[in-house]
């Protein structure tokens, strides 16, 4: 049986944590073959970033035919695109593409607070590029700048997924880590527009989260492409998320990575899944997930 192949267009992290490289290994453990293209090269490690360089345009633009030309994808993955450039190039790639599933991690700012996308690619983004896009997972600062508007409560975030559904994306998940309204649950909020729910786990005491954004995004996408279906895909990437955060190795002086390792199916780290904000949740059975046999086409 052949793997489904899934595509991440991000940035590298010398580092191993996060971008290309976090990517390329949790879409291999969870089950897919891995291809991607390189937006941004980075001199990075626990500590912080010291250097990075944008790709020129024409090489991206190369790296997504060469793909096209051979290696059909069942889902694809944005990370950090950083350019107006880049913005615009993979907009119109995809649209004409029409792959089955994309999700866009809308990487806009660092954890030492930078922008890592130019000002001028923020438009770009909400008019062009989440049109073709299924689902976008911004953490609470990048849903404010984007949507322009204060999130401070778990009302603020439903309506902020609600807004973010007019931008022409089918799907958002509005990620909580960053939130203060609860510090003892990390709570996600995923609406369709006709579906929502509230996926929520215990904070875990630990510095090494980096690439957290990137293992969630990267593995919603490996899950679809593998057949699960919309909520479902959110619940293993979320376990699989903390799963990584609780087996952390501890590498580095600074922020470490998270454990790359397969998926244990720990009941420990199944979200809760509920209707409303701050409702006790369920944990779903990990074999109760459905996978189904086909990924429709894009229409």
């Amino acid at each position: 049986m052949k793997k489904p192949i899934v595509w991440t267009i991000a940035g590298a992290d010398s580092g191993g944590g996060a971008g290309i490289q976090a990517d390329i290994k949790v879409i291999n453990l969870l089950g897919a073959h891995d291809c991607s293209a390189i937006t941004a090269l980075t001199a990075q490690n626990t500590i912080g970033t010291g250097r990075l360089e944008w790709v020129a345009p024409a090489m991206l633009s190369a790296q997504l035919e060469a793909l096209k030309a051979d290696l059909p994808p069942a889902a694809v993955k944005l990370g950090m695109l950083g350019t107006a450039a880049a913005v615009e190039t993979v907009a119109a790639f995809l649209k004409a593409v029409k792959a089955p599933f994309i999700v866009c991690d809308p990487v806009l700012i660092s954890s030492s607070g930078a922008f890592l996308l130019e000002a001028s690619a923020w438009k770009i983004l909400t008019e062009k590029l989440f049109p073709v896009v299924d689902l976008i997972t911004p953490n609470i600062p990048e849903a404010e700048h984007l949507l322009g508007m204060e999130i401070t409560t778990p009302a603020d975030i439903e309506a902020a997924a609600k807004k973010a559904l007019t931008t022409g994306v089918k799907e958002v998940l509005i990620k909580g880590g960053h939130g203060f309204h609860d510090m003892e649950l990390s709570s996600d909020y995923w609406s369709n527009g006709k579906e929502h729910a509230w996926l929520s786990s215990p904070r875990l005491d630990t510095k090494h989260s980096h690439g957290t954004g990137c293992v969630l995004s990267s593995a919603i996408a490996t899950a679809r492409a593998l057949g699960y279906r919309p909520l479902d895909s959110i619940i293993v990437a979320k376990a699989y998320l903390n799963q990584g955060l609780r087996l952390a190795p501890g590498l580095g002086s600074g922020f470490g990575p998270l454990a790359f390792n397969p998926w244990e199916k720990a009941t420990q780290d199944l979200p809760f899944v509920s209707q409303k904000a701050g409702e006790s949740g369920l944990r779903v059975n990990p074999i109760a997930l459905e996978q189904i046999p086909d990924m429709p086409e894009r229409k």
